[in-house]
């Protein structure tokens, strides 16, 4: 779930690796005990454990990346750069967010918004999870005669 969402050809569909995380997991939890019967609520915690690691595998993935492009490659005024022009040609559209963008711009500014990016991702990450471990327990769930 976390490799398949910092690959840059599909990083577009990472809500759908989320879901998709949550649900192997649940798949992959009935295989080991198929004689289980798997409630929603057991489900959705499965998934959630599951994006939680998913999560903190993407973290550090891409932690690591930005450590190695700044640090190693000495990338990091590029990157901010990119993430600037991205800013200002948000700015441009909207005359409202000119004066958010230029306190993204200032350290204390980038630092707030990665934190909440990163928050973001890490609540996106849960509820896409649990969601996924839901309906996985939910749709297979075998009748009882």
């Amino acid at each position: 779930m976390a490799v398949a969402s910092t690959l840059p050809i599909v990083n577009v569909l990472f809500p759908l690796w989320m879901l998709g995380g949550g649900w192997l997991a649940v798949i992959l939890y009935r295989r080991r005990s198929p004689l289980l019967l798997l409630s929603s609520t057991i489900g959705g915690k499965i998934g959630a454990l599951a994006g939680l690691l998913g999560f903190l595998f993407f973290a550090v993935f891409t932690s690591s990346y930005l450590a190695i492009e700044t640090l190693a490659m000495h990338q990091g005024e590029q990157i901010r750069a990119l993430l600037r022009s991205a800013l200002d040609q948000t700015a441009a559209n909207n005359p409202q967010t000119q004066a958010i963008s230029q306190w993204v711009q200032t350290p204390e500014g980038l630092a707030v918004f990665v934190a909440f990016g990163t928050f973001l991702f890490f609540v996106a990450f849960l509820l896409l999870s649990t969601a996924g471990g839901v309906f996985a327990a939910s749709l297979g769930r075998r009748k009882l005669r």
